[in-house]
């Protein structure tokens, strides 16, 4: 279904491209004088590029509604099993033990960073024809970028409110508003690293194997690095870097401090023995080396993550275009 989409997809942009090209007000190109090569301008101005941009990535989401409809199905579905096999986990500690709790938010990490890779092939063949179309003119690179990511906010939005409400009120998580805002929040900024991540390594890669296996390998050790499987204290020297660029590290300490922190963590009872408890929320963080204050500055970090990665796809496009006007 992939490769059908992604030819689908390929079809409505060649067409696309071609009323570009029929369109004098797209781009405007300077003829060679005396053999020299000239260089190609962009007409239009880039607030008019991201314009016309979001609404011909807005078609083609459409064209390839087939696509979308299974990554919204998917959230759903994902959200419904998740929160059928840990139902109530949070409200009966007596039988769901912590660390199958903490499980929990390691595994909705997993399956937010790894479900989005489907759209690398897509992303590969969207490269090919900007490659063409930005030599000749019809907008800048900046614009695409700009654009891309302006029409997969609303969409990736759906996709994390579609998984979190099931998944959250089946699992008995924190029964406030404010904590199902917060983890709402996260899990957008989740997909949409993810998303940028894949928008980066595709404009990196030469082909969907090697992306595929470059995507998985990192994520894995990501993974590795995020300090569910080890602790920060326990990485050595030379691979704690790994800790800090983990795109696992920083949602996972909010899921926790969303969960255990706050006024109520202080009172909230994680592992009794005998009636007397020995382990509250605000002790079980202060054992992770989490504070309260962290909450929002993850969220910083993680935007950062959103962005950055969204610059480094651009300058590799730029790079990859050979032209001065980016």
């Amino acid at each position: 279904m992939t490769v059908a989409m992604v030819i689908d997809s390929e079809e409505s942009e060649i067409e696309d491209r071609d009323s570009a090209q029929d369109n004098e007000h797209g781009r405007k190109n300077l003829r060679p004088v005396n053999g020299e090569e000239t260089k190609t301008y962009c007409s239009n101005p880039p607030f008019k590029e991201v314009i016309i941009l979001v609404q011909r990535f807005s078609s083609n989401i459409r064209r390839t509604n087939q696509l979308f409809a299974a990554r919204i199905l998917q959230s759903v579905v994902a959200g419904i099993v998740l929160g059928t096999i840990f139902m109530n986990a949070y409200n009966d500690p007596t039988r769901m033990k912590l660390q199958t709790q903490i499980g929990f938010f390691a595994f909705s990490l997993t399956f937010l960073l790894s479900s989005t890779t489907e759209g690398l092939p897509i992303y590969l063949e969207e490269r090919k024809i900007l490659m063409r179309e930005t030599s000749r003119g019809a907008y800048r690179i900046s614009s695409y970028v700009i654009s891309n990511t302006l029409v997969f906010l609303p969409f990736l939005l759906i996709v994390a409110l579609l998984y979190t409400i099931p998944v959250y009120w089946l699992t008995g998580l924190r029964r406030e508003m404010d904590g199902f805002l917060y983890f709402s929040f996260v899990v957008w900024l989740v997909v949409l690293t993810s998303n940028s991540f894949v928008a980066c390594f595709s404009a990196l890669v030469p082909n969907f194997i090697m992306g595929n296996c470059l995507i998985a390998g990192i994520m894995g050790s990501y993974f590795l690095f995020s300090g569910y499987f080890i602790s920060k204290d326990n990485i050595p020297k030379y691979w704690i870097f790994m800790h800090y660029l983990s795109l696992f590290k920083y949602p996972f300490e909010c899921f926790m401090i969303n969960e255990y922190g706050g006024e109520k963590g202080k009172q909230r009872c994680l592992q009794a023995l005998e009636g007397t408890c020995f382990l509250y929320g605000d002790g079980f963080l202060a054992a992770q080396g989490l504070k309260d204050s962290q909450k929002w500055n993850n969220i910083g970090v993680m935007l950062a993550f959103v962005f950055g990665y969204r610059f480094l796809c651009f300058l590799i496009l730029c790079y990859r275009s050979y032209r001065t006007q980016c």
